[in-house]
C-alpha cells in the first residue's frame, strides 16, 4: 500500500531548515546525479526529492525540475484540482496573475510546496523548497494564501499502484511479472567547421561538441516516442523544424546550414506505452556559449514558465557545448 499523506509530511519536514549553497543543493545533486548549486531553481526537484526519499515515486507523474511539467503530469492523470485544497497536495503557486501555458485554465505555475495543513483563517501551511531569504534558498515552512495559489496536484495515498504484479504458477511458485516501462533514451551529434561531424552521445554520458569550437549543426533523435528540434542562426532567424536523424541529408536529417547556431529548440512527445503507465517525459537540455566554460540554465522543452526561455542559448552568441536529456 502506498504512504499516506502524513508520512510524505513527515518525509519532507526532515529538510526543514536546510540552506543550498552556491556550489551544492541536496534535492538538486540528487535530481541530476551531480552537484547542482542553489541556482538553479529546485522547488520541483524538491517535490521528486521528497516523494523518492519516502519510497513514493510512484505517487507523482513526472520526475521534473520544472513546475509546469510537474503539474501538466498530474493534469493528465486527472489529478489536478483547483479548489478544495487538503494536506498533502502538491500546491503550485502564481506570482503574476497570467494565464499558464502547460495546463489549460490556471495561472502561471512559479513556484510548488506541499501543504502541511489547513488552517481555519482560510491560509495554508505548506513546507516549500527554495524559498526563504537565504542567497540561494532554503527549506522552510510557509503561509500561504488561496489568492496565491493556481491549482494543486492530488497524489493517490494509500492507493499507489506496484510496479510489478504477481502471477502463480502451476507449481504454486509465485513470479513478478514487471509493468514497467523503461525510460527512452535521447542520441545526439553536432557538427562544427572545424571538426565536421563528431561522435554521437547518448543522454548526459558527455556532452556533444569541443569547447571554443562553434556548432553548426546538430542531429538529434530518440529511441521511443517522437521529438523534433529547430535551430537558430546567429544573426539570422529560426530555421525549420526538424524530425530526421541523418547528417547526409541537409534538408530533413539535422538542423543547421552550417553556419554557427545561437539559439536551440528540443521537444519531446512521450509515446501512449509509457503514458499509459502514468509517466509522461520531456526534453531537457542546455548550452554552454562559446569562449566560456560556463552553461547557460536548463530548458524543459520550449517551455516559458520558470524563468525560462522557451529555447537554450542566447542571440547573438554562438554555442560550443550541448547537453540533452529526457526527463
Amino acid at each position: 500500500m502506498a504512504i499516506t499523506a502524513s508520512q510524505l509530511i513527515a518525509t519532507a519536514k526532515k529538510l526543514e531548515g536546510y540552506k543550498a549553497s552556491a556550489y551544492s543543493c541536496t534535492p538538486n545533486n540528487w535530481f541530476y546525479g551531480y552537484n547542482v548549486g542553489g541556482g538553479t531553481a529546485w522547488c520541483a526537484a524538491t517535490i521528486c526529492y521528497w516523494f523518492n526519499q519516502a519510497g513514493a515515486s510512484d505517487l507523482i507523474p513526472v520526475k521534473s525540475a520544472n513546475c509546469g511539467v510537474l503539474a501538466r503530469g498530474f493534469y493528465d492523470r486527472n489529478q489536478l484540482v483547483k479548489s478544495g485544497y487538503k494536506a498533502g497536495d502538491v500546491v503550485f503557486f502564481h506570482w503574476s496573475g497570467d494565464w499558464s501555458s502547460s495546463v489549460p485554465g490556471v495561472y502561471t505555475l512559479d513556484h510548488v510546496g506541499l501543504i502541511v495543513s489547513v488552517n481555519s483563517n482560510g491560509t495554508y501551511t505548506t513546507i516549500e523548497g527554495n524559498t526563504g531569504s537565504s542567497a540561494y534558498g532554503e527549506c522552510a515552512i510557509r503561509t500561504r494564501y488561496e489568492s496565491q495559489i493556481s491549482c494543486a496536484g492530488r497524489p493517490k495515498y494509500g492507493t499507489g499502484s506496484s510496479s510489478s504484479s504477481s502471477t502463480s504458477t502451476s507449481s504454486g511458485t509465485t513470479t513478478k511479472t514487471s509493468t514497467s516501462t523503461a525510460k527512452p533514451n535521447v542520441y545526439y551529434k553536432v557538427r562544427t567547421s572545424e571538426d565536421g561531424w563528431l561522435p554521437e552521445v547518448k543522454n548526459l554520458e558527455d556532452y556533444a561538441g569541443i569547447e571554443n569550437h562553434p556548432i553548426t549543426d546538430v542531429a538529434i533523435k530518440v529511441d521511443k516516442g517522437t521529438v523534433w528540434y529547430q535551430a537558430h542562426v546567429k544573426g539570422g532567424n529560426w530555421l525549420g523544424k526538424i524530425t530526421g536523424y541523418n547528417t547526409n541529408d541537409s534538408d530533413f536529417g539535422y538542423a543547421g546550414i552550417g553556419k554557427p547556431i545561437d539559439a536551440l529548440r528540443v521537444y519531446y512527445t512521450t509515446p501512449n506505452d509509457i503514458r499509459n503507465s502514468g509517466r509522461v517525459y520531456c526534453a531537457q537540455y542546455k548550452v554552454s556559449p562559446t569562449n566560456t566554460s560556463a552553461y547557460y540554465d536548463w530548458q524543459i522543452d520550449t517551455d516559458t514558465n520558470g524563468g525560462m526561455d522557451g529555447y537554450a542559448g542566447a542571440f547573438g552568441v554562438s554555442m560550443d557545448k550541448l547537453f540533452i536529456n529526457l526527463v
